[in-house]
C-alpha cells in the first residue's frame, strides 16, 4: 500500500507529536486502515463466518480517543473498485485467497498458532463491515463520507478544500496526492502521532539520512518521482527505486527523457508503452473523482484539462 521506501526515505523529516497539539482541528481518517488493524483480533473469526465486533470496538476507541483531546474526526470510506487498480486489486485477492487455503489446512491440523497468521493476511474489508463502522459513526453523530472511488484521493479533496486541517492515515500515497499534513503511526497508549509537513520537504538537503535532497523539488517532480518508482496505478520498472528514479530525473530532467536514456541504454528493460501508462497513472493522482461534501456532487480532485489528451477511455480510467 502505498510507495514502497518512501516513508523511511523521509524519516529524517517525521515529528512525533502529542495528540493535544491538533487540539480544535478536524482530522480526516482512512477508515480503512482501522478497520483493517480492527481484524487483527479477529481474524480467524472472520475468516470462518462467526459473528464478531471486535474491529468495530477497535475503530471506535480511536474515534473517542481523537474527540478526547478535542479533534473532530472526519471518517473517510473506500467507495467502488477504480479501473486504474485492477491489477493490484487482482494480485492482493490471489494472495488472499492462498492465504486462507493455507491457514484452513493448518486449523484442521490443530495447528492454530499458525493458521492464525495466515487468516490475518487473508482478510478483506467488506462494505458489510464498513457499514458497521457507519452505524457506530451515526450513533456517535460522527461525520463520515464514501468516496466514489480511493479514500485517498477523497482525504486529499478534503483537505484541499479547507474542510479538514489534516489526513491520518498509513498510507504514503497521501503525500504523492500533494497532501499537507499527514498523520501517521497512531499510538494509542502515548497519545502521539507521527508528522509530516510538506513545508519540510525543503529542509531536506544531499546530507539527509535518506540520501537524497528535496530542496528547490516542485510537486510535479515529487510525483514523478514517486510514480517511477511504482505505484499502485503502475509497476516501476525493474531495477528502480526511490532513490534510483530521484536520480535519474535529477539527471535527465523529465521522465520522457528518462525513459528514452534508458532505452537508449538498454541495461533496464523499459516495459512497451511505460510512458503511456505513466501517463496515465499521473491522471489518477491528479483527476480521479471524488465526492464534494459542499455541493453535494461528484467532482474531480482537480479539473482535468480541456483538449484532445482527454477522452472518453481517460475519463472511464481515473472513476466514471
Amino acid at each position: 500500500m502505498g510507495i514502497s521506501g518512501l516513508l523511511p526515505l523521509l524519516k529524517d523529516i517525521q515529528v512525533n507529536r502529542p495528540l493535544s497539539d491538533f487540539a480544535g482541528q478536524t482530522i480526516a481518517v482512512d477508515a480503512y486502515v482501522w478497520l483493517h488493524k480492527g481484524t487483527y483480533g479477529c481474524a480467524p473469526d472472520l475468516a470462518t463466518g462467526k459473528q464478531t465486533t471486535r474491529y468495530i470496538d477497535y475503530a471506535m476507541h480511536r474515534v473517542r480517543l481523537l474527540q478526547h483531546y478535542h479533534i473532530q474526526p472526519y471518517i473517510v470510506f473506500d467507495g467502488g473498485p477504480l479501473p486504474a487498480k485492477k491489477g493490484t486489486e487482482a494480485d492482493r485477492k490471489k494472495r488472499r485467497d492462498e492465504n486462507l487455503a493455507r491457514a484452513n489446512v493448518l486449523a484442521a491440523q490443530g495447528k492454530h498458532s499458525q493458521a492464525r497468521e495466515y487468516y490475518v493476511k487473508c482478510i478483506d474489508v467488506t462494505p458489510q463491515m464498513a457499514y458497521q463502522f457507519i452505524k457506530a459513526l451515526r450513533a456517535g453523530s460522527v461525520p463520515y463520507v464514501v468516496a466514489p472511488y480511493e479514500a485517498d484521493a477523497q482525504l486529499a479533496y478534503l483537505e484541499r478544500t479547507g474542510l479538514v486541517d489534516g489526513i491520518l492515515t498509513e498510507d504514503s500515497d497521501l503525500l504523492v496526492f500533494g497532501c499537507k499534513q499527514v498523520l501517521l503511526k497512531l499510538d494509542v497508549v502515548a497519545s502521539t502521532v507521527s508528522c509530516i509537513s510538506r513545508s519540510d520537504f525543503a529542509s531536506m538537503a544531499s546530507g539527509s539520512s535518506g540520501g537524497i535532497s528535496l530542496f528547490g523539488w516542485s510537486d510535479l517532480q515529487f510525483r514523478h518521482m514517486a510514480i517511477l518508482s511504482g505505484c499502485d496505478y503502475l509497476p516501476s520498472i525493474p531495477g528502480i527505486g526511490l532513490k534510483t528514479a530521484w536520480m535519474l530525473l535529477k539527471k535527465h530532467k523529465t521522465v520522457q527523457n528518462v525513459v528514452r536514456a534508458l532505452s537508449l541504454e538498454g541495461k533496464k528493460k523499459v516495459p512497451e508503452g511505460y510512458l503511456e501508462a505513466f501517463q496515465l497513472a499521473e491522471k489518477v493522482f491528479l483527476y480521479q473523482r471524488v465526492y464534494d461534501p459542499t455541493q453535494q456532487m461528484l467532482v474531480h480532485l482537480t479539473n482535468p484539462p480541456n483538449d484532445e489528451e482527454w477522452d472518453a477511455e481517460t475519463e472511464a480510467y481515473v472513476g466514471e
